[in-house]
């Protein structure tokens, strides 16, 4: 596949991965308020791997292979979500969603030291805009107070990075024997963590299960496997500008769904996120350089 070609497929998967991440808002929220966060991760994910396990059955002979790739992966998922699950719990969902958007800004820092990104002025304009986007976008009523559930949050941000960053170097070979293993240990690590705080709601599963199958068993497995196919195409900081979509899907769905009207000063947010993209990509054109396919 050319390299043009590859990058578009990979962006349109990426962007495909966020649409999807924004129409499972209503659901998370209807499950944890049931069964709490640490089930949640733990079914969702446990379900998500024994729907995987058929599929990868026929690459068993591979399961070693990226049994510490899936580890990597899995662990650095789980800790993100979590956190920023905990986090929550102290703090706004809309500080929330400002301070996990400061991956992006973790993301660009980290590839700079490591000398994978060469600083420009199309990349540090775009992360800046991004920032600022979802500063508008998320943060509608009082401005940004940080608390402690701000700080958990912003831990959980930087193990986002993390995962983006290993992602991009990890995604190369079998998507299915991977996305098994990320999908096994994520559900594994949960697993361990859910009776720490307390029974299972039986009631409460019996009311979230329409829910909690419908992330385990059709976001989960699509959302993972287009983020790891496309971040074989686009490199790890314009990857977390295009996951900056999530926030302005969702909000597209509430309005659509529920009649949810977007403040004017969160429709700039979204515009100055597209614009962010636009101008990040004005790289590639200006250096007539593309990111390479790996496996």
């Amino acid at each position: 596949m050319p390299r043009i070609g590859g990058r578009a497929v990979g962006v349109a998967s990426l962007v495909a991965l966020t649409l999807v991440w924004g129409t499972t808002f209503p659901a998370i929220k209807a499950v944890v308020s049931s069964i709490g966060f640490a089930y949640y991760v733990a079914l969702r994910f446990g379900l998500a791997t024994l729907l995987l396990m058929p599929v990868a059955a026929r690459r068993a002979h591979e399961l070693r292979r990226y049994l510490r790739p899936g580890a990597a992966l899995g662990l650095l998922y789980f800790s993100g979500i979590t956190l920023q699950g905990l986090g929550m719990e102290f703090t706004t969902a809309s500080n929330a969603a400002f301070v996990t958007g400061l991956s992006v800004v973790m993301v660009y820092v980290i590839e700079v030291l490591l000398g994978a990104e060469k600083p420009s002025p199309e990349l540090t304009g775009a992360v800046a805009l991004a920032t600022l986007g979802m500063y508008l976008l998320s943060l509608s009523g009082s401005p940004l107070q940080l608390a402690v559930g701000d700080l958990i949050v912003l831990v959980g941000a930087l193990f986002w990075a993390l995962q983006i960053i290993a992602v991009d170097r990890l995604s190369s070979g079998s998507l299915t024997t991977l996305l098994l293993m990320e999908c096994g240990i994520t559900a594994a690590a949960a697993s361990i963590l859910s009776p720490l705080t307390g029974p299972l709601p039986l009631g409460g599963l019996r009311a979230a299960l329409p829910h909690l199958l419908y992330l385990a068993l059709v976001c989960t497995p699509i959302a993972n496997a287009l983020q790891l196919y496309g971040q074989r195409w686009v490199r790890s900081v314009d990857a977390a500008l295009i996951y900056l979509l999530e926030p302005v899907f969702a909000a597209l769905f509430s309005f659509i769904f529920l009649g949810e009207m977007m403040k004017p000063r969160q429709a700039v947010g979204a515009l100055l996120i597209l614009t962010a993209m636009a101008v990040s990509s004005l790289r590639y054109r200006n250096a007539g350089r593309q990111p390479l396919a790996r496996g």
